[in-house]
């Protein structure tokens, strides 16, 4: 029996408009400011040095993809741990990780940085680097290399932001970083007559400040981070476990880049790398969209995954797919109208080199439309549980089905099949995807998204926001008991359910608000009962300080065993519960117990 509450509609409606909407624009303008260096330096090279200094941008380009697989390792692994320490509201651990992430990304980065600085010359030439443009390369790389910490430290402040929910922060720092870099790169080349060195270095200056500058900002205040000495071994495997997906991603565009510099490079030398670095600057463009937006969803789509709430990823994945369209049919449509008019924009004007890199801009835009998809559904599918499968079409998308079309047609249909292997490398994926699901629907799930539909076709649920003050607490606990009797739950059940949602919702207003704060917690029961079998979702959502009330009180009960006295209800739900899962959102709290309990 499928019962449809009206106010579990009114509810999500709310909650994406005012969170979601959020979230997503704070994740786009903040990875602009970050990507929109990278174009700003391609720009400025183009205008002042031509085809030259693109093609620079181009052979250096990988290092930038280095140094980011050293930031996201150290980075987004200790924003991971630390999220799961600051929901125990274990400060002490919190402060390990991210210690932890900054030693660990500034050990690594030396470490990296002395290989690339001894091998410099081999590695310039492995990424397709010769001539004319050999000495200022390497002397672009030298100084890009030498200050790449920037690039490292820069990803603590990225996602540690996020955690503590300081969106506005993150966006401005980023934004500021991205003007910075173009005032002082102008001011280098154009004023003190520098060569592309002037560009490099006005990158690396205002990495390092803005990086430097975020950490500060995360060790001052009310809720700053502690630099501490002492952390253990199996907190260091844990973080590098955590953070070796996004690793992986920027080190495989690493490779990605090398294959495809030496592929252009045989086909058109460097004026093929010039061009190559406008296609390149477009997809960043994009990416900026894209990335951003299929980061955001992919976070509240986990937890909607864990709530069972599949009217709500459907719903959310459908707001997303509208966003990423709106944003990039009029930017496939303008690339494709002015493909000369943008080549222009980054210093193009020789008939020749305007050709291959008009060329590159107008099949770059045929992409955009299967991109949204592809990278949608990738987050998609990591966050909902099929890694596997994500990273399969992951790979296929970012390096097999991209470089291997390269690779085998380029020599027959010239530089034209280079810029078309990324529209087949973003619809392969999709075509996989149809391939494999017969196999998937077999085992039960449904759709495009995979779905396990079992609790959507079968289950009743109430959902609905509560003030977080005593009075609005206890009303609302009187509402949940009357949906569970009418659902036809044990005494025993509804006492279960009563009393430890009143006891989280409780210890959730003392730790995550202040004390006469008007906030609200949006909370969401779902029951899916039968004949022998019984599945009882509990969900409470809240965007107040990173707390999670159980495991609060698992800890304070290791260290007095009488703590749990005080807290029956949740001492209950931890023995009743088959699955407890919490997790932070960008800075707001997603709490689920499930208790399945399947009789004969």
């Amino acid at each position: 029996m499928n019962q449809k509450n009206e106010n579990e509609l009114s509810d999500n409606d709310i909650f994406l408009k005012k969170v979601f909407n959020k979230h997503v624009s704070s994740s786009i303008v903040s990875m602009f400011g970050v990507l929109a260096s990278v174009m700003a330096n391609t720009i400025i090279a183009g205008k002042f040095f031509g085809a030259d200094g693109l093609a620079i941008m181009s052979v250096v380009a990988p290092f930038y993809s280095l140094f980011s697989t050293v930031g996201a390792l150290a980075g987004v692994g200790g924003a991971t741990l630390t999220s799961h320490a600051l929901g125990r509201d274990d400060a002490k651990s919190a402060n390990e990780s991210f210690t932890l992430s900054l030693i660990l990304g500034v050990a690594i980065y030396f470490f990296v940085a002395a290989i690339c600085l001894v091998f410099i010359d081999p590695l310039l030439q492995l990424l397709g680097c010769s001539g004319r443009i050999f000495d200022d390369a390497r002397e672009y790389a030298e100084i890009y290399i030498a200050g790449g910490l920037g690039t490292v430290l820069m990803y603590l402040p990225y996602n540690f932001f996020k955690l503590k929910g300081k969106l506005t922060l993150l966006k401005v720092m980023f934004l500021g970083m991205a003007a910075l870099n173009v005032i002082l790169d102008v001011v280098f080349v154009k004023f003190l007559y520098m060569g592309m060195d002037g560009i490099a270095l006005g990158t690396v200056i205002a990495a390092v400040s803005v990086s430097l500058l975020g950490i500060k900002f995360l060790l001052q205040g009310d809720d700053s981070f502690e630099i501490i000495r002492s952390f253990n071994k199996k907190s260091v495997k844990e973080l590098l476990k955590l953070g070796t997906p996004s690793a992986l991603n920027n080190l495989l565009t690493f490779f990605r880049l090398m294959m495809m510099n030496r592929i252009i490079v045989s086909a058109a030398g460097s004026t093929g790398l010039a061009a190559f670095s406008v296609f390149s600057s477009l997809e960043n463009l994009s990416l900026v969209i894209l990335s951003g937006l299929a980061q955001a969803t992919s976070a509240f789509v986990g937890v909607f995954s864990k709530e069972l709430d599949t009217v709500s990823v459907r719903r959310i994945e459908k707001r997303a797919h509208i966003i990423g369209f709106i944003f990039v049919i009029p930017m496939m449509a303008a690339i494709m109208i002015f493909p000369t008019e943008i080549c222009h924009f980054f210093g193009i004007y020789d008939s020749y080199k305007l050709k291959l890199a008009s060329n590159a801009a107008y099949y770059f835009a045929l992409s955009l439309p299967p991109s949204v998809c592809c990278l949608l559904m990738f987050f998609y599918y990591q966050s909902v549980g099929f890694t596997n499968l994500a990273n399969v079409l992951i790979f296929c998308r970012s390096f097999l089905f991209l470089v291997g079309p390269a690779y085998f047609l380029t020599p027959i249909f010239g530089l034209d099949a280079t810029w078309f292997s990324l529209t087949i490398a973003s619809i392969s994926p999709l075509v996989l995807m149809l391939i494999v699901m017969p196999f998937y629907f077999k085992k039960g799930y449904a759709g495009f998204f995979l779905q396990d539909l079992h609790a959507e076709r079968d289950g009743t649920y109430i959902s609905f926001a509560v003030k977080t003050n005593v009075d609005d607490i206890v009303d609302s606990v009187d509402k949940i008991a009357e949906f569970c009797q009418k659902n036809e739950l044990s005494k025993k059940e509804v006492m279960l359910v009563r009393l430890s949602m009143e006891e989280m919702m409780m210890s959730i207003k003392e730790h995550c608000f202040e004390e006469d704060a008007e906030e609200t917690m949006d909370v969401r029961i779902l029951i899916i009962k039968d004949a022998k079998d019984l599945m009882i979702v509990l969900r409470i959502r809240n965007g107040g300080k990173l707390f999670n009330p159980i495991e609060y009180y698992e800890r304070q009960s290791e260290d007095d065993p009488l703590a749990m006295g005080d807290a029956l209800g949740i001492s209950m739900i931890v023995n009743a519960a088959d699955v407890i899962h919490y997790k932070t959102t960008f800075g707001i709290n997603n709490l689920t117990v499930i208790i399945d309990r399947k009789e004969g």
